[in-house]
């Protein structure tokens, strides 16, 4: 099992959009695949169509952290919630299951972790340990900033991404997240080492539509050293959409823009899982598509021009 970390320090990228949309993509594909909602506001959960209640504690995530933080035996087999019915209408044969999460038994587990440090950090790697062979990928959706609950997922996963938005505010973040993915190791002994992915740009505008604060992230996405992903993702309302219906975009909009838009990502995100960085493609700055499109733009002219003199 490929255990994937989808994290932001800050809050609003849209790691949970993210979250869930690779992994249903992974399903439509025909894999076998588990969502882990490590957050205690269960954001995930409610994008899969499942929010839990005072009577459906004992299903909770957190509930299961909590245990195995105070050093309880227990097993994640019977908190599994199947959500394949979600993949029926694209007639797949691959599985999306849930271990969804719930506020209070969360917020619980992640003050337990706090307080264990780093001598309770692979606690959920240990848990996924019984389910190895029964997945083809587990895919993480994380709070925003860097925390015990961040460090459990890291620790528990082989590949790990991080998102940036038009505001300048999101660079500092992924950077930091960035930093901490690759110190994992330090901080686990060797034990857990995932590899960085890149960063994708999400609630992307078109070029036309590009505000100077949109083109400095980009900048600096590229400045940076965060690998941006080629692929980005649109702001498009029909993504928040699939969330309030509990149906990702890539199921419910396979066809249009968004859909296809996460289809692309989830072929670049394999991708880079299976080979070195150095023959990945990176995703260009801003000032690199401006001058390309400025190169493109003088290039047609002249055509366009010949067109004409040859009708004359």
């Amino acid at each position: 099992m490929d255990k994937l970390a989808v994290v932001s320090q800050k809050g609003g990228p849209g790691k949970t959009t993210t979250t869930v949309n690779l992994a249903a993509g992974l399903a439509l594909a025909g894999f076998k695949v588990l969502v882990a909602d490590i957050e205690p506001q269960a954001q995930a959960g409610a994008a899969l169509g499942v929010r839990l209640g005072e009577a459906d504690l004992e299903k909770s995530l957190g509930l299961k952290l909590q245990f195995a933080a105070q050093g309880v035996r227990t097993s994640l087999r019977d908190c599994i919630i199947p959500r394949s019915d979600l993949l029926s209408q694209r007639k797949s044969k691959g599985t999306l299951d849930l271990l969804a999460s719930e506020q209070a038994t969360m917020a619980n587990a992640q003050h337990l972790l706090h307080s264990a440090g780093v001598s309770k950090i692979h606690v959920l790697r240990d848990l996924l340990a019984e389910l190895e062979d029964e997945y083809d990928f587990a895919v993480f959706d994380t709070p925003p900033a860097v925390q015990s609950l961040n460090g459990v997922a890291l620790a528990a996963s082989d590949f790990a991404l991080t998102l940036c938005a038009p505001k300048g505010a999101t660079i500092e973040g992924a950077v930091a997240m960035m930093s901490t993915i690759q110190h994992v190791s330090t901080h686990t002994n060797g034990a857990s080492d995932p590899k960085y992915l890149g960063a994708l740009l999400n609630m992307a505008h078109s070029m036309s539509d590009w505000t100077n604060e949109e083109v400095d992230v980009r900048n600096q996405m590229v400045d940076s050293g965060l690998l941006p992903f080629v692929t980005e993702i649109r702001e498009d309302g029909r993504i928040s959409g699939s969330y309030q219906k509990g149906v990702p975009a890539v199921i419910g909009f396979a066809r249009a823009s968004c859909g296809k838009q996460y289809a692309q990502l989830l072929q670049e995100v394999l991708g880079r899982m299976d080979t070195p960085r150095s023959e990945w493609n990176i995703g260009l700055s801003a000032d690199e598509l401006l001058d390309a499109a400025d190169s493109a733009s003088a290039a047609k002219v002249p055509n366009q021009q010949a067109t004409e003199a040859s009708r004359v």
